[in-house]
């Protein structure tokens, strides 16, 4: 299988950088705004920013009629940089009407483009502190993991928390090395974004460096330490204690009646370690984020048991041990962290992929040269993939549930059933190709390994991460992404209504009905449906309702009498409809 000469020529030629750059951004950045934005989290922390751009106060958040203090500001921020720069929200001012056309892509390149430069400057400390061929398999290996490719292009905060996170450990790497305090001053500063990304998890990255330092250095680290430059420690505080501060000082309450010390730090930071908090996911073994991986990097699940073989008989000196067993320490710190939370999400097991890009694509460039010392470990992954794979043929939800909430919600299962591609056998569905795909790729590394040719194994698997990649990208991400946003319903209603026609949301609060009304909506809730819906009805000749599918008779049940019901579109999407009422 050899390669265009073209490509060949950029391999040589281009830094690892800009190359994990190009990678990363063809894969993400093609389609990008290709569906709204998603309920509830996007929608949710969207709406917080555009309500900063609105109310010109990039300091306090706020959401629908209350202070908003769940989370810190930089994915609000980020969002409202974005919806600034569109020119979709003016700044001082709520604005009307619908949202203008493509404001998604706007509202995510931010997101994108720090996960971009995350990526690349990733692959490039592994090609400088190991070898080039590593840099580069490690940017195959993070570009091709599905959860990376989703939550490179979604509004909610693990991805600027890893990406900060992951740059933090890189600038660190190099400052070990260069001993410059321009290094240690972006390691620190980045630590200081990853506070404001996520709170005071933020600082994981100085527990990191500080455990591989002691384990590598034994009583030396404190002389490690102390030739780190004071100074730039300072920054990991100085950048996020403002906001905190004036926080801290404000007296304003959330929709709940908490103060922002109370709802951030007790309620959020405490209560969600230790008695857990909306979570999705209660109790649960040590094995949830091991299943909860294998989904998330798929097939890359096969190298796992490689990786593992190779850090565990690698020779314990040069740089290429420290920057494994440092990537091995945030790895293991990230596991039982989130592990002993009591508070769980599929998605939490983001933070981990990184340290399993680094082992993995140093694992794949050892097995490069040498494949038959790596047998064992190779059938192992092997059998984890059959594992794996079985599991996403008869459920591919797996891969949408790692980065969305409520897990119970309709499925669009014809996306599942009828074939890929118009006119193609009948066999050939999303779970059809799978199974065949991976029966070749198990054939082609049996192959391989017959031949000991690890270059041949390592070829055969990152093509096949690459098409999946592609396909869950370019293709099954938008063809999902319709049915979780409200986009196109609320887009309807602006385009035909009345000027003073209301929308109403009934028995809903998933955000997109806020975020795309300018936070216009009406919302009807358990406490007087009837009478809620009867005055609204009765002021207004007609009105128009945006309500969940198995709701309709419902809301049609407390209509007043001589009032009708017509259903809008009730295609767009499997979970909402848009409903207009007439009297």
């Amino acid at each position: 299988m050899e390669l265009p000469s073209v490509v060949r020529s950029a391999l040589t030629k281009w830094s690892v950088f800009r190359i994990a750059l190009l990678l990363g951004a063809v894969l993400v950045l093609p389609r990008l705004g290709a569906v709204g934005l998603w309920d509830p989290w996007e929608t949710h922390y969207a709406e917080v920013g555009r309500q900063m751009l609105a109310r010109g106060d990039l300091v306090h958040p706020y959401w629908q009629n209350a202070w908003f203090f769940s989370k810190p500001p930089l994915v609000a921020w980020l969002s409202a940089l974005g919806l600034f720069v569109s020119g979709a929200q003016p700044w001082g001012s709520q604005g009307s009407g619908a949202l203008p056309s493509g404001v998604e892509w706007f509202v995510r390149l931010p997101f994108a483009l720090l996960f971009l430069f995350a990526g690349a400057t990733l692959a490039e400390t592994v090609a400088r502190r190991a070898t080039r061929r590593a840099g580069l398999l490690v940017a195959l290996v993070w570009w091709t993991m599905p959860l990376v490719d989703f939550l490179a292009r979604q509004v909610m905060t693990d991805g600027p928390f890893v990406s900060c996170v992951v740059l933090s450990l890189c600038f660190a790497s190099n400052a070990e090395v260069s001993k410059r305090a321009r290094d240690w001053a972006l390691a620190f500063g980045f630590i200081g974004l990853a506070v404001l990304a996520k709170g005071l998890i933020g600082f994981v990255p100085a527990v990191i460096v500080l455990i591989s330092w002691a384990v590598l250095e034994g009583h030396g680290v404190f002389a490690r330490i102390r030739e780190v430059p004071a100074w730039t420690s300072l920054l990991s505080v100085a950048i996020p204690a403002p906001w905190f501060i004036a926080m801290a000082r404000f007296g304003g309450v959330d929709d709940e009646g908490r103060t922002f010390v109370d709802r951030f730090f007790r309620y959020d930071h405490l209560d969600r370690f230790t008695t857990g908090v909306h979570t999705t996911t209660p109790g649960g073994s040590f094995t949830y984020f091991i299943e909860q991986g294998a989904f998330a990097i798929f097939p890359w699940v096969l190298v796992v048991p490689l990786a593992l073989h190779v850090f565990f008989t690698h020779e314990r000196t040069g740089a290429r041990w420290r920057l494994a067993l440092t990537w091995a320490v945030a790895l293991g710190l990230t596991f039982t962290l989130f592990t002993v939370s009591a508070t769980r999400f599929h998605h939490y097991v983001m933070p981990m992929l990184p340290p399993l890009a680094v082992l993995m694509g140093l694992a794949m460039d050892a097995l490069w040269d040498d494949v038959r010392a790596a047998i064992p470990a190779v059938v192992a992954g092997l059998v984890l993939f059959v594992v794996t794979a079985k599991d996403l043929v008869l459920r591919p939800r797996h891969w949408l549930d790692l980065f969305t909430y409520n897990h119970d919600r309709t499925y669009p299962n014809e996306l599942v059933t009828q074939p890929l591609i118009a006119g193609a056998p009948s066999w050939l569905t999303l779970g059809g190709a799978l199974t065949l795909a991976s029966v070749l790729v198990v054939l082609a590394l049996m192959l391989a390994v017959s031949k000991s040719s690890g270059e041949r194994a390592v070829r055969a698997v990152s093509l096949f991460a690459t098409g999946v990649a592609v396909f869950l990208s370019w293709v099954h991400w938008p063809q999902l992404g319709r049915h979780w946003t409200q986009r196109e319903l609320v887009e309807r209603y602006y385009a035909e209504r009345a000027p003073t026609e209301p929308l109403v949301a009934f028995f809903m609060n998933w955000k997109g009905e806020t975020f795309y009304s300018r936070n216009e909506v009406t919302q009807v809730g358990a406490r007087d449906p009837r009478g809620d819906v009867n005055l609204i009805v009765s002021s207004h000749l007609r009105s128009w309702f945006l309500v969940e599918q198995h709701r309709v008779e419902m809301l049609r049940s407390v209509l007043p009498p001589g009032a009708r019901l017509v259903t809008v579109d009730a295609e767009q999407t499997n979970k909402f409809v848009l409903a207009r009422v007439e009297r």
